[in-house]
């Protein structure tokens, strides 16, 4: 009879120590990070098993491995859902596997945007009425003038089907499309085009971009177009310098301007030149494609002009495509 109770804490005891190995056992599994596979299933709430045997049979079919991962991050990056085609496997001119972006993935991003605030199309025609052009206007909440992007019917029309039956719509999607690679600096997404012209390398194995020169342009020095005024006495009204003197002294003034000896347009100019240079700087530091595309979205590009505030969107589609491509080499290393 004495022994019971003693059992009974016994057996209580390798309960609680039960339990708490089970807890134990939960929370590494929760603290272990997850895969991009497993954060894409549990966004669309499916498992990580049927989800990659369901992509791969479907939108993702013939990719490999690391082209698969590189797939899987893409879309998670942007939040898009490749199960309705939103982003897909398309197989890249000269071999391998890229991700392409359907139109309703661009309007998904672009519309998910929080500095989007409306976009409008205008039809451009010819001498004849016909379509020559489309021009898209996309609005955002912190700029004073809307991004316009004109797209020519004669450089981007394919010898496809759609282009060939629908060409106007055809082309709206692509005045769409740059615009929001524009106006929100999306980087390292593609459409169909893109890839069947080969605009974009193929595959997605790492490699060394070419590099070319992104430091923006100075600003040229403006033109003189209004001539000053004879030197002449502000109270008498009396000119006080002969017109041999005011010629010559025009002619010192141009001559001055023309050699950049004009220090307040150059200190201008200069600001701005170091204005983008700092922010791409800043940007080639950042180590994550959010950051980077943060950075865009939050910059303030009013001390820019639109040359400079391109180079420094430019170098930051470029930075993130080296981001994403060393993430999939490194993915690929580790398995």
């Amino acid at each position: 009879m004495t022994n019971r109770p003693a059992r009974a804490a016994a057996m209580q005891r390798q309960e609680n120590a039960i339990q708490q190995n089970v807890q134990r056992i939960e929370e590494a599994k929760a603290a272990a990070p997850r895969s991009a596979l497993q954060m894409m299933a549990e966004r669309l709430n499916v498992p990580s098993t049927v989800l990659k045997s369901t992509l791969m049979n479907t939108v993702f079919k013939g990719a490999k491995d690391d082209e698969f991962v590189a797939l899987v991050i893409v879309a998670n990056e942007y939040q898009l859902n490749p199960l309705t085609k939103e982003i897909y496997a398309f197989p890249a001119k000269g071999g391998g596997i890229v991700p392409v972006i359907s139109v309703d993935g661009w309007n998904t991003i672009m519309n998910r945007h929080p500095m989007f605030d409306g976009i409008e199309f205008n039809d451009i025609p010819d001498a004849d009425g016909n379509l020559l052009a489309i021009e898209s206007v996309i609005y955002r909440k912190d700029r004073t003038r809307p991004i316009k992007v004109i797209e020519y019917l004669d450089e981007c029309k394919r010898s496809t089907e759609p282009w060939k039956m629908m060409p106007a719509r055809m082309l709206r999607h692509k005045a769409l499309i740059q615009g929001a690679r524009l106006a929100f600096g999306f980087s390292g997404i593609y459409d169909q085009d893109d890839a069947e012209v080969g605009d974009i390398g193929p595959g997605l194995s790492p490699g060394p971009m070419p590099m070319r020169d992104i430091t923006p342009q100075r600003a040229p020095e403006p033109r003189q177009t209004s001539r000053p005024a004879i030197a002449h006495d502000p109270d008498t009204g009396e000119i006080v310098e002969s017109e041999g003197e005011t010629a010559a002294r025009l002619d010192r003034e141009g001559y001055a301007a023309m050699e950049g000896r004009d220090q307040s347009q150059m200190g201008e100019a200069q600001t701005t030149v170091d204005a983008a240079e700092a922010m791409i700087a800043e940007i080639v530091a950042l180590t994550e494609v959010a950051e980077v595309n943060a950075y865009v979205r939050d910059a303030d590009f009013s001390l820019l002009d639109d040359d400079q505030a391109s180079a420094v969107r430019e170098a930051a589609a470029e930075h993130s495509e080296l981001i994403m491509r060393a993430k999939a080499a490194a993915t690929k290393e580790g398995r």
